[in-house]
C-alpha cells in the first residue's frame, strides 16, 4: 500500500513537472534563439534548455560563478533574465518583508523592463517589487 501510495505521489509530481517546460537538447531550439543567447552571453557553460508550455525557451546556464536563467521567445527576443544573489543581497524592503523566514535561494528577475526579487521560502518561489509588496508575474 506504501508503495502504490508513493508511485502515485511520484506519478502526480511528474506531471505537474511536464505540464509547466520539457527538457531539450541545444539541436531542438531555434536558430534565432541560439543564435541571440551566444551572442548576448558568449562566456556561457552548462546549458540546460527547456521548452516553456506557452512556446518560449529557458535557458538556465552559469557565468563564471554566477547562475543565470533566460527566456526567450520563438524569434529570439529576449523575455526574461533571473540571476541568482545572495540573500543578503535582497533589498531590505524585500528582507523586511519576508520578516524571519528562511530563504533558501534569492535572486533578481529583470521582466519588462521591471526589477523583481525572488525568495526561495519552504519550497515556494516568492516575488517582490523593490517596495517589498508581493507580486506575481505571469
Amino acid at each position: 500500500m506504501k508503495r502504490m501510495m508513493m508511485l502515485a505521489a511520484l506519478l502526480a509530481a511528474l506531471v505537474t513537472f511536464s505540464a509547466n517546460a520539457q527538457k531539450v537538447k541545444a539541436d531542438q531550439v531555434p536558430a534565432a534563439v541560439t543564435t541571440a543567447f551566444a551572442k548576448a552571453y558568449p562566456n556561457a557553460s552548462n546549458m540546460k534548455w527547456e521548452k516553456e508550455k506557452n512556446g518560449d525557451f529557458e535557458v538556465e546556464f552559469d557565468q563564471g560563478k554566477v547562475e543565470l536563467s533566460v527566456v526567450y521567445n520563438p524569434q529570439g527576443v529576449e523575455q526574461e533574465v533571473e540571476t541568482e544573489i545572495a540573500t543578503s543581497q535582497l533589498p531590505a524592503s524585500v528582507q523586511a518583508a519576508l520578516k524571519s523566514k528562511k530563504v533558501k535561494e534569492a535572486a533578481i528577475i529583470k521582466k519588462g523592463g521591471k526589477t523583481y526579487y525572488e525568495a526561495e521560502v519552504g519550497g515556494k518561489d516568492l516575488i517582490f517589487d523593490a517596495s517589498g509588496k508581493a507580486v506575481k508575474l505571469d
